[in-house]
């Protein structure tokens, strides 16, 4: 093998090597999306219960509409994913609001209320995942 011939086949190595590394880089970042996607779609079904939870105390009148602030505001959950064996953390917020859900002082009186969940905690995930619901007295 001539010199020449040697360096083709370690040009071929190279180029060869850096398409592999490339697809592993790719492969890597895929999973690490899909990864991320899961624990979002996790968040949001945290979220989501929580919110269904004060919409199901509402409905069968464990608690009334001037509840919701005392019961819910500035409350903190711990949950833990045996499957993913992962920790969340879920920071409720509850606040009196207008119908367009802008938070007004407190000591205001309104008609409206809105309930904050903000999920965070895996070190996976990105950005916490916040969902909040407008709540309106129905009846005076």
């Amino acid at each position: 093998m001539n010199m020449m011939e040697m360096v083709l086949a370690l040009f071929a190595v190279v180029l060869f090597s850096s398409i592999a590394l490339s697809y592993n880089q790719a492969l890597w970042r895929q999973t690490d999306y899909l990864f991320n996607a899961q624990l979002v779609v996790q968040s949001n079904h945290l979220c989501h219960a929580v919110l269904d939870e004060v919409d199901a105390k509402l409905f069968s009148d464990q608690i009334t509409f001037d509840d919701i602030i005392p019961d819910f505001d500035s409350t903190t959950r711990t949950v833990y994913i045996d499957s993913q064996s992962e920790t969340y953390n879920l920071a409720i917020a509850a606040t009196v609001c207008d119908s367009t859900g802008t938070i007004l002082p407190s000591g205001s009186t309104s008609l409206f209320r809105r309930v904050d969940v903000t999920v965070s905690g895996p070190t996976a995930l990105k950005h916490p995942v916040t969902m909040n619901r407008l709540y309106t007295r129905t009846f005076m």
